[in-house]
């Protein structure tokens, strides 16, 4: 099923949020499931979200907004802050959050709309990790173990750089990664299909990442930025998170800031010709245009001339999200859809 999301037209705010409140929301969380029922009804609710950019997507950008003031300790006694599993230990799921949420949106539209118009939805969500680290072994198979470049596009804080530092459980006794990090990732394989996943980790010579604006994990608003941008309910999500940013502050990643389509020709150009290079991005480029998408595939065909490329996307495009390797050899592309994908980590249906 298609995605509205990445429309970069603002009066098509109503179908997004609908789209996202029935694909996305309903089974992840109730409480922005039910907000967004009467959100798309409230015209005053729908100008302010018309401050959001044409390709952020606007349901997760506005809740996230909101979610980050409630936070603030200056918010510690609003009403609203009940109505959030992550802010209260026994939140109200007797009575409704709208008028609450309503009232607290005019009060602060401001400052609302100024996190709108500079902030961006650009979460680290690690829990994708586990199909990276399933393709990582993948890929590591076909090279014959030989190591592989690693670059991240649209990166944020680097917390997916990180991915060798975590371990993961696919449910069938064994743990993968790094069998002894407290960071554990759990991800359910449907259907009858299973990746090539190995306990031993895949070889990476060395791995940097590409932001438009990176997020520093040494400064603590970037850090509760990014902490807000986890849905209320997710306290396990939040926790790993938590638990990355403090790892990523012992062992900071390489994020170079700039655009994309700038950055990653300089930084292929950097790399060894004889290196093979694997870039991986995943919820990025529904917030390119359409263009800049093309312009995207078109570089790798140009820069895979005498050289091996990997793209690995993870992007919207439908609904299940679907895991694409692409490989880019001499100017030519070759792609291979692997697996569907839930958005946030949590299961993945490997295709033969």
């Amino acid at each position: 099923m298609s995605n509205p999301l990445n429309t970069p037209d603002r009066h098509q705010l109503i179908p997004r949020f609908e789209w996202n409140a029935r694909h996305v929301l309903e089974d992840s969380s109730s409480l922005y499931f039910r907000l967004t029922r009467e959100l798309i009804g409230d015209g005053k609710l729908l100008v302010l979200a018309s401050h959001i950019p044409a390709h952020q997507p606007a349901p997760n950008l506005f809740f996230s907004a909101v979610h980050y003031l409630i936070a603030d300790p200056a918010n510690a006694d609003h009403p609203l802050r009940e109505f959030f599993p992550d802010l209260t230990p026994n939140p109200n799921t007797r009575d409704d959050p709208y008028p609450v949420f309503r009232k607290f949106c005019l009060t602060h539209s401001a400052e609302i709309r100024h996190l709108l118009e500079t902030r961006s939805v650009q979460l680290n969500e690690i829990g994708r990790c586990a199909y990276f680290y399933a393709v990582f072994c993948l890929l590591a198979d076909r090279l014959d173990g030989d190591p592989f470049a690693l670059l991240e596009v649209g990166s944020s804080a680097g917390l997916n750089l990180l991915w060798d530092r975590y371990a993961y459980d696919y449910g069938d006794g064994t743990r993968y990664g790094d069998s002894d990090s407290h960071i554990i990732l759990r991800c359910n394989l449907r259907g009858n299909a299973r990746p090539p996943l190995s306990t031993t980790l895949p070889r990476v010579a060395f791995r940097i990442g590409i932001d438009l604006d990176p997020k520093d994990v040494l400064d603590d608003d970037a850090m509760l930025w990014l902490r807000a941008l986890v849905w209320p309910e997710h306290l396990e999500r939040a926790r790993h998170m938590e638990q990355a940013i403090a790892l990523a502050r012992q062992h900071p990643p390489l994020v170079i800031p700039g655009d994309a389509l700038a950055v990653a020709p300089r930084a292929l150009d950097s790399i060894a010709r004889d290196m093979p290079v694997l870039l991986f991005h995943s919820f990025v480029l529904n917030q390119f245009s359409s263009e800049a998408r093309a312009r995207y595939a078109e570089l790798l065909v140009e820069h895979s001339v005498g050289r091996r490329l990997y793209d690995l996307a993870l992007e919207p495009s439908e609904w299940p999200a679907p895991l694409v390797l692409t490989t880019y050899e001499n100017g030519r592309a070759s792609e291979q859809t692997l697996a569907a994908c839930d958005h946030l980590g949590r299961w993945m249906e490997w295709y033969p």
